[in-house]
């Protein structure tokens, strides 16, 4: 078995610490991995579980890369939508993990890389949430065109485009006015920001062989930003395109079956609670 923590949060360290212990004496063997930025493609191990929020589940897909494993995810950060446990649920989800009764739930993966003017394709990022082009912190519009399959699907002018899969679209998608996907789907959502255009609107469509997203205009700038799972930042010149196509490979995430998708949308988001009970007429 292999757990993932952050050496960097001390409240992380010691609570790998203290389940590496707990599983050592219940007869697992155990390594222990505190650097996240280490590569984890060469590791074997039955079971990878990953204390730390949603970041922590992004990164260890993407440092898996070919090399995917059945992770469970053990949440020790603020809203933790990605992880299947809580940080009390921890002993239990690894009995249940063990004990061969949680569902894998395989995640689909994306790999987007950045295509230059001249067709140059830079070495390609595994990623599970989203790719977001963006202008710079300050600055004019931008203007982007999505392609699917040779054909412009649409423009977008203003802050920039947010591409989410089925299971990123509860993150930074969902904050931009997108709609919520459950995370099986094999789907893109593109949600624009802050579009300049009242009748531009979010789209879904399916992934089949992914999409470009061309720069056009960057108002003179002359650069946009590509964010990864919002943790790899890339340059995209006017003229280029970020190339996103779906990965041969699947996260293979250890869930506690379909119904814990819609609880947590209503526990952690509020999402369509229930309604009150009418009062009586009189």
């Amino acid at each position: 078995m292999l757990l993932l923590g952050d050496e960097r949060k001390g409240a992380s360290r010691r609570l790998v610490d203290e389940y590496a212990v707990w599983l050592q004496q219940s007869g697992c063997s155990v390594e222990v991995l505190l650097d996240r930025e280490s590569s984890l493609a060469e590791r074997s191990a039955d079971l990878v579980v990953v204390f730390g929020g949603d970041g922590s589940l992004l990164g260890a897909a993407r440092r898996m890369g070919q090399n995917q494993m059945p992770t469970l995810g053990i949440n020790v950060g603020r809203l933790g939508f990605l992880t299947a446990f809580e940080q009390g649920q921890a002993r239990h989800a690894a009995e249940l993990a063990l004990a061969g009764q949680l569902r894998e739930e395989p995640r689909m993966l994306l790999l987007g890389s950045v295509v230059d003017a001249d067709g140059r394709e830079g070495a390609p990022t595994l990623l599970m949430n989203d790719a977001v082009v963006s202008r710079e912190s300050q600055g004019g519009m931008i203007t982007l065109r999505a392609w699917r399959e040779g054909v412009e699907v649409a423009a977008y002018r203003g802050d920039g485009l947010v591409v989410a899969t089925a299971a990123g679209s509860t993150a930074y998608s969902l904050a931009a006015g997108g709609p919520v996907l459950t995370p099986d789907l094999p789907a893109l959502v593109l949600t624009p920001l802050a579009s300049h255009s009242l009748s531009t609107r979010p789209l879904v469509l399916p992934v089949d062989e992914g999409l470009d997203v061309e720069v056009v205009d960057t108002a003179g700038r002359g650069l946009a930003y590509l964010q990864l799972d919002g943790q790899i930042r890339k340059q995209v010149a006017d003229g280029w395109r970020v190339r996103l196509r779906p990965a041969k490979q699947r996260f293979r995430h250890l869930g506690a079956g379909p119904g814990h998708f819609f609880r947590v949308l209503r526990a952690k988001f509020g999402f369509a609670g229930v309604l009150p009970v009418a009062p009586e007429a009189t």
